[in-house]
């Protein structure tokens, strides 16, 4: 056993709606998880303007937000993670809170849970989302006010990525970093958790859309992050760099 396989390490999650978290990263949570690692979520907005229901299933606008509350946290459950930190904002409405003021928040929490890694939107939110940019961008300032102690490295801050060809394929209107795949997860362990998570998103047509493509994708299945401008100049060396790599 390595050194790197008896540390212990924390991952922090922070996205904008329920559903966010689980496309984005749940093969690489529920692998963490498994192999004894905690795991966090933040969510920003109840998705209160999302779609209201599949398969038949019809949901009153009024009680999008407790529907879909309860699905990400029947998600964390399934995931083997911990119950996901809710801030309460309104779906759409994210940017119009002071950046700062929502960055102190996020910063709460990271104190609160002393992350190895962040992850995040990048700069365009991958679909260009306006709640997705904002958590990017008070993200990015709780990251910058934080500091972990003298003896300790700062957190790696992460964005969910995605290949420029594949970008390319659905049109996807990314900053370069968002292409970059410093780190590739194999999730093809993991994946039937994934699938399983989208779909329990049954308020949303999106989630289902993209569970029944990874169910039919044919091709490996992988997770890939890009390393944020932010982070230290040597994440090369951090230990969980090492262990996310071999996982």
């Amino acid at each position: 056993m390595t050194e790197t396989d008896k540390q212990k390490f924390v991952w922090l999650g922070v996205y904008g709606h329920p559903d966010d978290e689980t496309s984005a990263s749940a093969g690489t949570m529920v692998k963490l998880a498994n192999k004894g690692h905690q795991v966090y979520v933040v969510t920003a907005t109840g998705g209160e303007l999302g779609t209201l229901g599949t398969d038949g299933t019809k949901i009153r606008r009024e009680d999008l937000a407790k529907v879909r509350e309860s699905e990400l946290k029947a998600n964390m459950e399934y995931f083997g993670v911990n119950p996901p930190f809710m801030l309460r904002y309104v779906d759409q409405e994210l940017d119009k809170e002071d950046p700062e003021i929502l960055g102190l928040k996020v910063l709460d929490i990271i104190h609160m849970v002393e992350p190895d890694v962040i992850s995040t939107f990048g700069p365009s939110g991958i679909s260009n989302h306006p709640d997705h940019i904002a958590i990017h961008k008070s993200t990015l300032i709780a990251y910058d006010k934080y500091f972990s102690g003298p003896d300790q490295r700062r957190p790696l801050l992460l964005y969910p990525s995605i290949p420029a060809d594949i970008a390319e394929m659905y049109n996807l209107e990314l900053s370069e970093i968002e292409k970059n795949t410093d780190i590739i997860i194999d999730i093809n362990d993991t994946i039937g958790h994934k699938i399983e998570g989208l779909k329990n998103y049954r308020s949303q047509e999106d989630a289902q859309e993209f569970a029944t493509h990874l169910s039919e994708r044919s091709e490996p299945h992988l997770e890939t992050f890009a390393i944020s401008e932010s982070s230290p100049s040597d994440w090369e060396t951090y230990p969980i760099i090492n262990f996310l790599r071999s996982i």
